[in-house]
Parts: structure tokens; sequence; C-alpha cells
């Protein structure tokens, strides 16, 4: 009894010991968090200003000066998003590796590769004075708040041993090159194209790519062109495989109670902790700027400024071509043009490794652009000599002006200067919604859309060829757009932007029309629209898609009960996909299942490849009108679904109409680095049941390649936001999952209950609407 008694008091002290010690590690985490009242003396300040902060961390800063407001942006950046800011920085000139080591390199690669930095520093260079003032003014400021520091490096630093580094001016340019590079993947499918082969026929064209012409795939006269692909797709760093996308509409006042126009815009990109975006409102004489920052990015991304408001969904436009590069076979420093061969331009590139080799990357340049495909040893072993890809984008022939015209964009008084910042837009191509407080109101495509010497092709070109290539962008006055329409309102949800007969090629993968159809739809069925109807429409969680499947499935037969039971749910269903109800569920996993099946019968070993929702392929395969479930398609259909009710009888029991959707279909908004923690992982976890799915305006983007969670919510609406021009002051905002990127934060998730909610929060107008006991920093300029 004394030795057990010795043990449990042992087990006690430790215990306690350990939690003394938890304690005080948090209470000295906790030192890092940013002040939020008091005075801070800060070098590089022009004039006192004043920063409060709401119930959500939402900052208001009042300055005299506007460079002053940049100033305190960069700030406020590195004081709540530090670690986001400093990755940031690290992915756009391809150094991730020094901090997370080597799993980064793919992605390091591809970055120096593309020279981004080199691309930043250029763009820097060129830069108007008044742009480049604001973009000093906001490196200054991070620069200012990592000298200030005087507690804890944010946990994620302590984990890594890295340390910040002093930020210059072009850094804050690389977040739009970054941005720029993942909205322009539409060369991932040419690259997905490629290595299928032979298996690239006119009816998988169909099947997969609808909006396609399959002429425009004529088989390449190279047999080895799969495999070339095949080693490039190996190198590369892996694509999350949720596209992108995006709703945006704005109304005109004939349409609104008010009498004004109301625009309400929800960009949706990867979901994660901390999230993309940060709301500001900023305000110095005469200027005032109000809505989502991005860390890294030195002005307002979306948002209003008093007189304009505006909103962007991706364009999906094939603004990026590869091409087959040949060597020469008596010299291969050189490559094959129809002038004769060419020697590549070629670089030097040092990549440094956490805990690992430093490794040396020989870049290689051609006439159309970066070479991709050998980025990586060992995977263009394996596909031969002779040949390399390489990809053209738009910013290695015309200057990047993209972060300028932002900043004009921001000061836009009016529409038409709104419309007219946009000229200098290059990338990413993206559709524009805005209005103005005058009642303007107008959808418009910018951005830089190449203009080729032939037509567009859905493989890449042979580089040695004469007539391809670029040979301009579509000029400005030629791209899509809508001024104040006759039917009151203008709308895109990343689907096709111009008529089919626009005559200048802009995509291959727009997406299918079903979010479109239903945001067309609801702003059809009433006028008097007020901010409140427009809040309900970014939480509408209805499936066209859904409808239209379950009435293509209407003449198959169930195989046993369970099959009986579940048809006979979906076919009494609304196809609204509620977090409550089991047949978003049910209806989901069937699809997926189903999709699964009609690509490996048409693409076999390669089907994983392109696993994703594919709402042509399922619609044929449950109508019974596709090649890829012949003889018997609704042996097939009858089949996919069995085999999903089976899963997920194993996950969720046998009761089918227990199920949830809400319990596969949730928001994990995952650290990349507290993630792979277990306890600590757990702990941080942000972690939320939500409506939706691809097809619904509240989208809910997943992985459906992913075997361990298909259903998951990757990927969404980090940011809505829902303008109403008679009042800008009364506009709606929500982001997710929090303002602030430090997880002993009250701000690190307070705001993903309200986003899940399909609810928002509006800033308040000014000081005297704050309540009484705001904290309010003030920023001195230090002598």
């Amino acid at each position: 009894m004394g030795i057990v008694r010795w043990i449990v008091r042992l087990a006690t002290a430790l215990l306690l010991l350990g939690s003394a010690a938890a304690g005080i590690g948090v209470l000295y985490l906790r030192t890092g968090l940013p002040p939020k009242s008091g005075t801070l003396a800060v070098q590089g300040l022009e004039a006192r200003l004043e920063i409060l902060r709401d119930e959500y961390g939402i900052p208001y800063v009042y300055a005299q000066t506007e460079r002053d407001l940049w100033f305190a942006l960069g700030l406020l950046h590195a004081q709540d998003r530090l670690v986001q800011l400093e990755t940031t920085r690290l992915i756009g000139q391809g150094r991730l590796a020094e901090f997370a080591g080597a799993r980064a390199l793919p992605l390091d690669r591809l970055n120096r590769v593309l020279g981004l930095s080199q691309e930043a520093r250029r763009i820097y260079a060129a830069m108007e004075p008044d742009a480049r003032r604001q973009t000093d003014a906001y490196t200054d400021g991070i620069n200012a708040a990592l000298a200030a520091r005087d507690g804890a490096w944010p946990v994620e630093f302590l984990f890594t041993g890295y340390r910040p580094e002093r930020w210059e001016g072009w850094h804050a340019l690389l977040w739009g090159q970054l941005m720029g590079l993942s909205l322009n993947s539409g060369w991932r499918d040419t690259l997905l194209r490629a290595r299928l082969g032979d298996r690239l026929t006119p009816d998988l064209i169909a099947a997969l790519w609808p909006q396609a012409d399959p002429a425009r795939a004529a088989a390449p006269a190279d047999p080895g062109l799969a495999a070339l692909a095949e080693a490039a797709a190996a190198a590369l760093p892996e694509a999350d495989g949720t596209g992108s996308a995006s709703n945006e509409w704005v109304v005109a006042g004939s349409r609104t109670a008010s009498g004004k126009p109301i625009l309400a815009n929800d960009p949706h990109l990867g979901l994660g902790a901390p999230g993309i975006w940060y709301l500001v409102r900023l305000e110095a004489p005469g200027v005032r700027y109000v809505g989502a920052t991005a860390p890294g990015a030195p002005a307002l991304i979306l948002g209003h400024n008093g007189n304009v408001a505006w909103g962007f969904t991706t364009t999906n436009a094939d603004a990026a071509d590869l091409f087959v590069e040949r060597l020469d076979p008596t010299d291969p420093t050189r490559y094959l043009t129809p002038e004769g061969p060419r020697a590549f331009e070629t670089r030097e590139e040092l990549l440094q490794v956490k805990d690992g080799k430093p490794e040396t990357l020989i870049v290689r340049r051609t006439r159309h652009g970066a070479v991709i495909s050998d980025i990586d040893a060992a995977a263009q072993a394996t596909a031969g000599a002779g040949q390399v890809l390489s990809l053209a984008l738009p910013f290695l022939f015309e200057l990047d002006r993209t972060a300028e015209a932002l900043m004009r964009l921001n000061r836009a008084r009016n529409a038409a200067e709104a419309v007219e910042a946009t000229r200098l837009w290059q990338s990413p191509v993206q559709n524009m919604v805005y209005a103005d407080t005058h009642g303007a109101i107008g959808l418009r495509t910018v951005g830089a859309v190449p203009m080729r010497a032939s037509a567009a092709s859905l493989l890449p070109y042979a580089g040695a060829s004469r007539n391809v290539g670029w040979t301009g962008f579509v000029p400005f006055e030629r791209m899509p757009a809508l001024v104040d329409p006759a039917s009151g309102f203008a709308s895109n949800a990343n689907d096709r932007v111009a008529s089919p007969d626009y005559p200048y090629h802009l995509s291959f993968a727009f997406d299918p029309a079903y979010r479109q159809r239903r945001i067309v739809e609801l702003l059809s069925s009433r006028t008097q629209q007020d901010i409140a109807y427009h809040e309900a429409m970014l939480a509408d969680a209805h499936s066209i898609f859904a409808r239209e499947a379950i009435l293509a499935a209407r003449n198959l037969t169930p195989v046993d009960a369970q099959s009986r039971t579940a048809l006979e749910m979906l076919r009494s269903w609304d196809g609204r996909m509620d977090r409550s109800r089991p047949e978003p569920l049910i209806f989901t996993a069937w699809m997926r299942e189903l999709t699964r099946r009609g690509l490996d019968a048409a693409l076999g070993p390669m089907a994983d490849a392109a696993l994703r929702e594919r709402p042509t392929l399922a619609l044929g395969l449950l109508a019974g009108t596709s090649p890829f479930c012949a003889p018997n398609c609704a042996a097939m259909a009858e089949a996919a679904l069995g085999v999903a009710l089976d899963e997920l009888g194993q996950k969720y029991g046998r009761d089918l109409k227990r199920w949830q959707w809400g319990a596969a279909h949730r928001a994990p908004f995952e650290n990349p680095i507290f993630a792979r923690l277990p306890i600590v992982g757990a702990l941080l976890a942000v972690d939320l049941p939500t409506h939706g799915d691809y097809y619904t305006i509240n989208r809910g983007g997943m992985r459906l390649s992913n075997a361990a969670a298909p259903y998951a919510h990757i990927h969404g609406a980090g940011l809505r936001a829902i303008y109403d021009l008679a009042d800008l002051d009364s506009t709606l905002f929500v982001i997710a999952p929090g303002q602030s990127g430090h997880p002993l934060s009250p701000h690190w998730r307070d705001l993903a209950p309200v986003w899940a909610a399909g609810q928002h929060v509006r800033l308040a107008r000014n000081r005297a609407e704050l309540p009484p006991g705001t904290p309010s920093l003030a920023l001195v300029p230090k002598p």
C-alpha cells in the first residue's frame, strides 16, 4: 500500500507540475498578442493616428494622412497575421522549405522556375511614384511592428526556429503574383489531357470538358507527349482539386427598396486558419476604405470607398499555355524554333532546406516561357530525352500592373473611374461587378486574355511550329462588359461570361451554370429587394443540379430495400443541401461513386487524377446516354447507389433516415502546422457542419478524391459582403474563422459561428457608434 500511495503522489505531483508548466507556457505565448490600448511609438509614421478594435477584433484606423493608413495596415497585418504574412512572402520567393522543410520543395521549385521574385522586383521598379509610396508605407508598417515586438514569437516560429526578416517594397507584390498564378490554372487541365494520350476521345472531351470543341484536341504527332506530361505532373506541387469559384451580383436601384444599387460578393477560395481575408475600416481626411484586405497586399482587395463598391469572381480564363519544346539533337543546351536552334535562357537558383541539404536548381526559359517539366530530376528521367514543356504566362510578356490597377480602383469616385482603373489589370483575369452611389451598375471582365496565332488548343502546342504562340492580348475595349443592363441586374458565378459568338477564346472550363441559374432565378423573382434578401441569397443551399440528377434517375429500379428507401427519399426531396438532412449525404455519395465508375470505364488507371464533380458525365450516366456505361447504364447507377449506401452505413449506422449531411460536410479550417500535432490540433480546431455543396450559391467545395474525407468543406466563401449603395455604412461583412492568426487570441475563431449560420456583422460608422470602453491604441512617430 505504501508503494501504491507513493506512486499516486508522484503521478499527482508530475501532473500538477505539467499543468503548471503548460500554464506558464500559455502565459508566455500570450505575451505575443498585440497591444490594444495605450500608446506605441514607431519609426516611419508621419503623424499620430488611432486604432480601435471592436468586439471581433476588427480594426478602425483614424489617421491624419492617407499614407499613414497604409502604414497602419502593414502594422496590423504584422501584429495579427505575422506567420501568414511571412509564409506568403516565403512562398512567393520560393523559400518555404527554409520554414517547412523538404516537403515544401515542389512549391519552391515551381515558384523559382517561374521567377515570381524577379517579376515582383521588376513591377516595383516600374511603379508610378504614388503607388510605390503606398507600397513602401505598407512595408514600413510591417517593419515597425517587427521592431516594436517585445513578447513571444508566434508558436509556429518557436516550433520551427524561424525568425521574420525585414520587408522590402517588392515583397508586398508577391501576394498578387501568387493569386494570379493560383487563379490561372487552366494549364493544369491541359496537362491532364496530355497525360491521357489516346484515351482523349471526342466522347471523353464532351463528358469532362463539355464547353470545348473536340476538334481542338487533334492527336499530336509526338507519341511521347503523355510521358512528358506525366513527368511534369509528378514534378509539380499538387493542386487542391477543388476548382476555383465565387458568386457576385449587382442590382439596380429600380429593383431595390432603397432606390440605390445593392451589390453582393463571396469569393470562394481554400478555407483555413487563419483565413485569407482581414477586415478593416481605414479613414483619413477625404478618404475611406472599408472591406477585405489580405496580409501581404498593400491595398483594399474587396470593399467600398464611400463612393464605389466592387466585387470579383474568377473568369477561369485560359490565360496560360503549354508548349512542347524539342531539343536540338546536336546540342541539348538549345531548342528548336522556326528560325533554327536557340539557346535556353538559364540561371541558377539555390534552395535552402530546413533540416536538410541545400539544392541547386538550373532554371531554363524558352521564347514561350519557363521550362516546368524538369524541375524535378527524378520525374524528368521518366519522360525520356529530346523534349521539355514550357509554360507561357502573361507577366513573362508584359509588365503586370495589377497592383496599381487595384490602388486606382480603391480611389475611384464613380463607376466610370472604377472601370478605367482596371485598364491596367493583368492577372488573374476576373469578372468585376461594380456600383456607385449615383446608381450606375455594371459587370466587366478584366485582365490579360491572350490572342493566339492559331486556334486555342486543348493540348500543348508544338513549340517549334511557326504559327503558334501569342500575338498580344484582347483589347480592353473588346472585353466582355455589361453597363446598366436593361434587366436591372448583372451576375456571374464563374460561368460563361460572354455569348458563344464572342470573337476571342476565353476558356474551355467555365463552371457549369447551376449557381448562376439559381442567382438569376432569385434576382428575377422579386422587386423591392433589400439587404436582408441578399443576405438570404448568399445562404441559399438549393441545388439545381440535384433536381436535374434525380429527374434523370426517375426510371431506376432499386436493387434492395435500402436502395428503395434511399430513392424514395431523394425523389421527394427539394434539392436543398441542408446540413441536418440525410438526402444531401446520400445524393453526394451516390454521385461520387457513380462518377468514379464512369471515370474508371473511360480512363482506367488515370481515373483518380480526374475525380472531381463532373456533372455532364454524371447526368449522362444517369440518363443512359453516356458511352462510358454501355451496355447497361442503369446497372452502373444502381450499383453505385448500393456501394455508396454501404460505405455510409459503415460510418453512420444502418438507419439512413438518421444520417445528416453535416456529419460529413464540415468546414475544418485547418492550420497547416497545428493540424499535424494531435493534441494541439484538436484543441485549436475550428470544425463546423455546413450547408451547401459544389453547385449551390452557398458553396461548399470538397475534394472528392480524398478517400479519408471526401465531403469535407475545404473550399468556399471565406468572405461574404453585401453593399447597399444608399447607405454604404450599412454594409454587411463576415470572414472565417476570425481576424487573428494567433491561436490564443479571442479572435482566432469567434467569427466562425456567425459565418456558419449565414449571418454577418456591420462595422461601426464612426467612433461614436463603438461601445464605451472600446480599446484604443495610439500610434505616434518615434523621435
